[in-house]
């Protein structure tokens, strides 16, 4: 700051002596055409004024007023070219000019202040409206903590670090810290200190609107960090309580579907225990049938739960290996044969031998869920389609039936948990919703997509796709 002083010194210098020569200058040009004193030393007075405005100092002002007389005096009163005055009238003449233009160069000086003043105010709170706006599109401690150091960088040329009470500090600066002693800044939210901001300045000392600049960043950091620390906890709270709820849903739905299937198997065993040698071999048989029935929605049921589980805790693993379609297809309709053995059921797979990457397993699954999911919702007599069809980019597999369609209630949310059609039509089980919604799931870890309409002219038609490429 120092060395820079001279520099605006003689700037002003020079700008005085130019304005004060243009002033002499432009007296001589207007006495020469004849205007009289009293008028001409009007424009001595403008030379004063724009010196004051040129110059942003009312010092410079008073100079050029001072040697504006002794000039007037020299050029233009009796006797001319001389310090001596004759007359009391150019007497008065002069001091009130004197008085006039040290008064006007003052107030024109404080004009020009106030004027930089308000225009220094104005930037100064356009800049803090940016830093808060700018806070509010912003979230993550990190995130944020970058955000306040970079506006310090920008507004403030000054390097910032920020310590937080739960986490390392941070540095976003573009040169290395400084040695000079940093100031404190405390991070405060409604329930005490979230940490500190350390500012390293400049060798120049921070004016007031700095300071400003860099008060509002700290505050503004609390205020978001605050706020992100608030989010976090909702969002943990929400989690936790939509985990409870699940949790409850999912006790609520084993109980009621755990019940019907039960009841039975109880029935049918007892009844085989108690009345064998009683009943014919079409009743045994029949009993029979019904146990097995029951055992294998069991341990489908079992399985859409450990699957549901698996997908929750994100430790499903996909394992993908070339698997035959036709191989795939089997197994899984080989899952659920006796519920397709009264139906009309029919499969159309490809010609050839077709191979795509997938976890074979985790398919048969999808598979299952759907085939069992057509039976449930549809009549014995509707019929229930399953086809295979292949393009050089994707498996296209699409299970139809011919029952009473999607109800329009669940359209919507027909893949989310625990939704369930309000009435099923080949029995009394309704099931427990996982179904549809781990076969997205499982289908979109592959890479592939599901969805769900109409099948024309009547019934619903699922399909999935899984890409032929690993």
């Amino acid at each position: 700051m120092n060395m820079r002083l001279p520099g605006f010194f003689f700037q002003n210098i020079l700008k005085t002596l130019l304005t004060f020569a243009l002033t002499t200058g432009c007296a001589v040009f207007v006495s020469s055409l004849g205007v009289d004193k009293e008028s001409m030393i009007m424009v001595f007075l403008l030379g004063v004024l724009f010196t004051t405005v040129f110059t942003s100092s009312y010092v410079y002002g008073i100079l050029i007023s001072f040697a504006s007389l002794m000039i007037f005096n020299f050029l233009f009163t009796e006797p001319r070219y001389t310090l001596v005055i004759y007359s009391r009238n150019d007497i008065i003449l002069l001091l009130f000019f004197l008085v006039t233009a040290v008064v006007s160069g003052i107030i024109t000086s404080r004009l020009q202040q106030q004027m930089e003043l308000a225009a220094r105010n104005e930037r100064t709170a356009q800049t803090l409206y940016q830093i808060a706006s700018g806070f509010l599109s912003v979230s993550g401690n990190h995130n944020i903590v970058q955000r306040g150091i970079s506006y310090i960088y920008t507004y403030a040329d000054c390097e910032s670090t920020v310590s937080l009470s739960r986490d390392n500090s941070f540095h976003a600066g573009r040169r290395p810290l400084p040695d000079t002693p940093p100031l404190t800044y405390r991070l405060q939210s409604a329930a005490g200190s979230l940490g500190t901001l350390l500012v390293y300045p400049s060798a120049t000392p921070l004016d007031e609107q700095t300071e400003l600049i860099i008060q509002a960043v700290a505050t503004q950091l609390g205020i978001a960090l605050d706020r992100e620390q608030l989010y976090n906890e909702q969002e943990k709270t929400r989690l936790a309580m939509e985990s409870e709820r699940l949790r409850a849903t999912l006790l609520r739905s084993v109980a009621h579907d755990l019940r019907s299937p039960l009841t039975a198997l109880l029935g049918a065993g007892s009844l085989l225990a108690d009345q064998y040698h009683h009943l014919s071999d079409e009743e045994r048989q029949k009993l029979a049938k019904d146990i097995s029935e029951e055992i294998i929605w069991l341990t489908n049921l079992v399985e859409n739960i450990l699957d549901m589980t698996r997908i929750n805790e994100s430790q499903l693993v996909i394992k993908k290996e070339n698997e035959v379609v036709d191989d795939v297809v089997s197994e899984a309709v080989s899952h659920v044969e006796r519920l397709l053995r009264e139906r009309r059921f029919t499969a159309h797979l490809p010609d050839e031998v077709i191979m795509v990457p997938m976890d074979g397993r985790l398919i048969v699954r999808v598979l299952i869920n759907l085939l069992e999911n057509a039976v449930v919702h549809t009549p014995p007599a509707a019929e229930i389609t399953l086809s295979v069809t292949v393009s050089e980019e994707e498996l296209v597999v699409t299970v139809s039936d011919t029952g009473e369609g999607i109800n329009d209630s669940v359209r919507d949310s027909l893949f989310d948990r625990f939704v369930t059609h309000d009435k099923a039509v080949s029995d009394s089980r309704r099931g427990m919703g996982l179904g549809l919604a781990n076969c997205k799931a499982l289908i979109e870890a592959h890479g592939g997509t599901i969805t769900a309409g109409p099948n024309h002219p009547r019934g619903s038609r699922f399909a999935f796709t899984l890409p032929r490429g690993v």
